[in-house]
């Protein structure tokens, strides 16, 4: 999966299992006085992933993107030049005037678990390094769900930036 991807799927799954005790000849559980079934010292550890099916990823996609709450729907952006980091709760100089404004983004439907969020800006002032994205749950504040770089970009005002997350991938 790419970064640019959001993952709820595959995941970790492990299982542990206790074997009881039994006799070697028969088979039979052993007990201990109290009538208590007593078990091996190991544990036998398996792990494997599971497959998020289709109602889930539909279901996950609608709850972040497409319903009443529209949970992850505002694009904010940035001149900043730092990196994205999965630890990032906030956009690193976020541009708060003139077109650029964090602003609620439109989204797209486009199959199962695959989504777009778009947003056109339009400058009404010059920026010289426009660089950064970031996508958030709230108009002002809120978590950060995706941040992301691109290459920097020169607006004057009149000038049009269209940001998008072309798709978000749930899988």
């Amino acid at each position: 999966m790419s970064k640019e991807q959001l993952g709820f799927g595959p995941n970790r799954v492990v299982v542990e299992v206790r074997r009881a005790k039994r006799d070697p000849l028969t088979r039979k559980c052993l007990f201990d006085s109290d009538g208590n079934v007593l078990y091996e010292d190991e544990v036998e550890v398996l792990e494997n992933v599971n497959l998020t099916c289709n109602a889930g990823l539909e279901a996950a996609k609608a709850h972040l993107f497409n319903t009443a709450g529209d949970i992850a729907k505002y694009i904010a952006l940035s001149e900043s030049a730092q990196a994205p980091a999965v630890g990032h709760t906030d956009l690193d100089g976020e541009i708060t005037e003139n077109g650029l404004e964090r602003a609620a983004a439109t989204y797209s439907g486009d199959g199962t678990g695959v989504c777009d969020l778009s947003k056109t800006f339009t400058a009404s002032g010059s920026f010289s390094t426009v660089r950064l994205m970031g996508l958030f749950d709230a108009g002002a504040a809120g978590n950060m769900y995706f941040e992301a770089t691109f290459t920097a970009v020169a607006l004057e005002s009149g000038d049009q930036l269209t940001a998008k997350w072309d798709p978000i991938t749930l899988s």
